[in-house]
């Protein structure tokens, strides 16, 4: 199973402009599409995505701004193939890609421009274990939900929890621009 290195995030610098995409599945992946790596694992950051050292590939970084193709063909080494896109129409003017668990968003430009994980690429951390940590703060008001946030200022990356009690799980985490509609 793939999984996110959970601490690392936390401890980095983290940013956010929120709204992130329901996926899209109009384009179907080759048939001879590639596979995901085994137990891949990202360090989702507020900058972007850092690729750690694994399956014979040095670290990998791609930071917001990087162009879609690059983008693509750097994560996908990782990830597989995409599972699907969307082009930009409609309430949000996002164009995304998807893999199972990761939606990238990139602007009209073809910029990368931000991410929105679930699960396998969100950490297996209950509520209690994340607002443990100072770095991680409750969202006020928030209308999407039990909202959080890790760090401050322009450096976030942000998130939901399943719901109230201590042991619910964390659901997604954003960074960069997304489209969520609060």
């Amino acid at each position: 199973m793939r999984r996110l290195a959970c601490l690392a995030f936390l401890a980095i610098p983290l940013m956010l402009a929120a709204c992130s995409p329901e996926p899209a599945e109009d384009a179907a992946p080759p048939a001879d599409a590639a596979e995901p790596l085994a137990d891949a694992t990202l360090d989702l950051q507020a900058t972007g995505i850092m690729v750690p050292p694994q399956a014979g590939f040095e670290q990998l970084a791609v930071p917001f701004g990087s162009m879609r193709a690059a983008t693509e063909a750097t994560l996908g080494n990782v990830l597989g193939a995409a599972i699907g896109t969307h082009d930009g129409n409609g309430d949000c003017a996002l164009q995304t890609t998807q893999y199972e668990g990761l939606t990238l968003a990139f602007n009209a430009d073809g910029q990368f421009v931000g991410y929105f994980a679930r699960v396998p690429y969100v950490p297996a951390m209950t509520r209690a274990e994340m607002l443990a940590d100072p770095q991680v703060a409750l969202a006020q008001e928030s209308t999407l939900g039990e909202e959080f946030a890790i760090g401050s200022g322009d450096a976030v990356i942000s998130g939901l929890f399943a719901g109230e009690a201590d042991d619910a799980a964390v659901e997604a985490l954003w960074a960069g621009e997304n489209c969520i509609f609060r």
